[in-house]
């Protein structure tokens, strides 16, 4: 390992061989950390170019390790990572069929227009998902899984409830646009972009006080779109959350939290260890895909769910009666794959331990 106090020791060295007579006085030692101040773009310049030079050999080597790990990786989850991405498709395809159908019948629809466009959005985050843990990523994926639980609440919320709900919902579009343009006007300068015009920002105040007009002064608070659907103490994810049939997942989403904040126990916990108490996980791993990638396939299914109140085919049914089927599969292919990883490492370990013992 390089030692940290290199480049002193570089100094160090040329002055004693420039100044075999420098004495370390109050005045040099003060002469001397001009020069070393002067000294440092010369030496940036000269440290950058070593790094640019050794810059695609390691590009190459953290290709071809991550290559190394990847097929290794889907050498062991592939059954459930197969299972999952054919689990996708499916759920996309039949958002597609719907659509295509229901639309043409029904242009003006709001509250399957929102619905939709939730589950477009839960597709995309369920491929995203599926890259992570393709990447060896398993806290990364309970992060997104998160998102993708969320969306699945909310359409759940909105199918149950009625079209003026659904509008408010995308009505509700212009606050939060507002609260995120007083945002960049307050910091923009401070990041280096230029600031909105006063008209830019008093026609986006106009659009929500449109909207106030039309539903209330409420519509403007934080999940005003609720309105009276909820008790005003229960405008919030968590009070959305309470009228799901499934919101005994809120203990995953408990723990996803841990991926996506700061808190002692995300540094501490991770679902990519075995042990965590081991090593401190800086890269991908093998492990720990179970949670999200059957938490994905739900809450996926969940969003797919909701468009199936829409029209009432046969296929519909054997869309639904399928796609549970291969939810139970995929789920339990997750869990046993793990389970297996568990199992070799702690075979591993009493093995390691008593070689150790018998020593």
């Amino acid at each position: 390992m390089q030692e940290r106090d290199w480049l002193e020791k570089l100094f160090q060295k040329s002055l004693e061989k420039a100044r075999p007579d420098f004495e370390y006085t109050d005045e040099n030692i003060e002469k001397l950390s001009e020069i070393i101040e002067e000294s440092m773009p010369s030496i940036i310049t000269m440290f950058e170019k070593q790094v640019h030079k050794k810059s695609k050999a390691i590009l190459k080597q953290n290709r071809k390790d991550i290559s190394k790990f990847r097929k290794r990786l889907n050498k062991t989850w592939k059954s459930a990572i197969d299972q999952l991405e054919i689990f996708i498709s499916f759920n996309l395809e039949y958002g597609v069929i719907v659509s295509d159908s229901y639309r043409q019948e029904n242009p003006n629809d709001v509250k399957f227009e929102a619905l939709l466009r939730l589950h477009a959005r839960s597709c995309q985050i369920a491929c995203e998902i599926l890259e992570l843990i393709k990447g060896g990523f398993a806290d990364g994926a309970m992060a997104r899984w998160r998102s993708l639980y969320e969306i699945s609440v909310l359409a759940n919320f909105l199918e149950k409830g009625t079209e003026e709900l659904c509008q408010r919902y995308l009505d509700y579009y212009f606050v939060e646009n507002y609260f995120e343009t007083l945002e960049y006007q307050k910091n923009c300068e401070r990041l280096g972009y230029e600031p909105l015009s006063e008209e830019e920002i008093e026609e986006s105040k106009n659009l929500v006080e449109a909207q106030k007009e039309k539903y209330g002064n409420d519509f403007g608070k934080l999940y005003g779109w609720v309105g009276d659907i909820l008790p005003k103490r229960k405008w919030n994810f968590a009070g959305i959350e309470e009228t799901i049939e499934f919101k005994c997942m809120r203990s995953f989403y408990k723990m996803a939290n841990n991926s996506v904040h700061s808190g002692a126990k995300g540094f501490i916990f991770t679902l990519g260890q075995y042990d965590s108490n081991e090593v401190m996980l800086a890269g991908p791993s093998n492990y720990g895909f179970a949670d999200p990638g059957q938490n994905a396939a739900f809450s996926l299914f969940q969003t797919t769910l909701t468009l199936s109140e829409f029209e009432t085919y046969l296929e519909d049914s054997l869309y639904i009666k399928i796609g549970m089927n291969m939810l139970d599969k995929l789920s339990e292919e997750f869990v046993r794959i793990q389970k297996k990883i568990e199992a070799e490492e702690d075979e591993l370990r009493n093995t390691t331990h008593n070689n150790v013992y018998k020593k």
